[in-house]
């Protein structure tokens, strides 16, 4: 049974102290005591004492070996969500005189699927640094999409930068904020008709698709459908399908990241279905792009938690809000020959 969590009135604590919960959330996430002590820089010993002394605290085992590492007990996954939000609440105390200060100090932590981070993150992201120079930005990659709802559930991340939908989480409120147009993009010197494409056409090509994530997925998933080819060909593969799906698929190359899909494509391993940003970088390296008919849009948006974002999330929210709405005015972002 899990012991007391903090602040319970007239119980003890499994943390006597902010950096006990640190040290614990430092082993869950880094799945061992060895690796956790490097990541802390302190002595292996000491962390194994800390964390000795939190279960004494707690009253039950929060960690147990195996062979992939030290994991959570049922008692240790209790205690992730109480820990997380005990050292947020420590972040937020500890910025909020230098944000509120005009944003003069601080860092902004952000997560993003990687088919939005050069359009439109990469704009917003600089004007909100040409704006406020003191505050550091940290981008890291989303995770598959039913961790990034959980992370984003328990307070490892304030706000997420998507591709939309997501898997639907009652504590989270998404908001859309535009699209992408989804092109075809082709080797140089492909035979093709001008003009748009239709996605019969497209279901008869060989595709590079991306493993992970996605802008696309289930936006080409539909307008494919009535080609009889529901794979997620030239898309991502949703994380929860078995590997065996990524094999049968059509596509011709499978690949872990968004950013190989330009090399591959120029190259001749295979067309590939991208977001108006990366059609047009592939047509300045003289690929052959082709817009889809009918359309296929594919929307991204944010993600939170239900309850008041810090300072800096706040102004950068209000920053992404306007570059999306100047984008959509423009012509929903770059494209070929923009």
């Amino acid at each position: 049974m899990v012991g007391p969590l903090p602040g319970e009135p007239g119980r003890g604590a499994p943390f006597t102290g902010l950096r006990q919960a640190e040290y614990f959330l430092a082993v869950v996430d880094s799945g061992g005591i060895t690796a956790a002590a490097r990541r802390l820089h302190v002595a292996q010993p000491s962390l194994s004492q800390t964390v000795r002394a939190i279960e004494r605290q707690a009253g039950a085992e929060l960690f147990e070996r195996t062979p992939r590492g030290v994991v959570p007990t049922p008692a240790g996954r209790a205690l992730v969500e109480p820990a997380r939000r005990l050292l947020a609440a420590r972040r937020t105390a500890g910025r909020a005189v230098s944000d509120v200060a005009s944003l003069r100090a601080g860092r902004l932590e952000l997560v993003a699927h990687a088919s939005v981070t050069a359009d439109p993150l990469a704009p917003a992201v600089g004007r909100f640094r040409r704006a406020h120079p003191g505050v550091g930005v940290l981008v890291e990659d989303a995770p598959d999409d039913d961790e990034l709802v959980y992370a984003l559930a328990d307070g490892r991340h304030e706000l997420a930068v998507v591709s939309l939908p997501l898997p639907p989480a009652p504590d989270l409120v998404t908001e859309e904020l535009g699209h992408h147009d989804i092109w075809l993009a082709m080797a140089p010197g492909t035979a093709v008709a001008p003009g748009p494409v239709s996605p019969a056409e497209v279901s008869a090509m060989p595709l590079v698709a991306v493993l992970h994530g996605g802008s696309a997925r289930h936006a080409i998933r539909r307008a494919l459908a009535d080609t009889g080819h529901e794979e997620d060909a030239g898309c991502e593969q949703d994380s929860r399908e078995p590997a065996q799906a990524v094999r049968s698929s059509w596509a011709g190359v499978v690949t872990p990241r968004l950013g190989s899909v330009i090399p591959l494509v120029l190259t001749g391993a295979g067309a590939a279905l991208v977001d108006r940003w990366y059609a047009a970088r592939i047509a300045e390296q003289g690929g052959v792009v082709r817009p889809l008919a009918p359309p296929v849009r594919a929307p991204f948006g944010v993600a939170r938690r239900r309850e008041p974002l810090s300072p800096a999330c706040r102004v950068f929210l209000d920053i992404l809000r306007e570059t999306c709405a100047a984008r959509s005015a423009d012509g929903a972002g770059p494209g070929p020959g923009a």
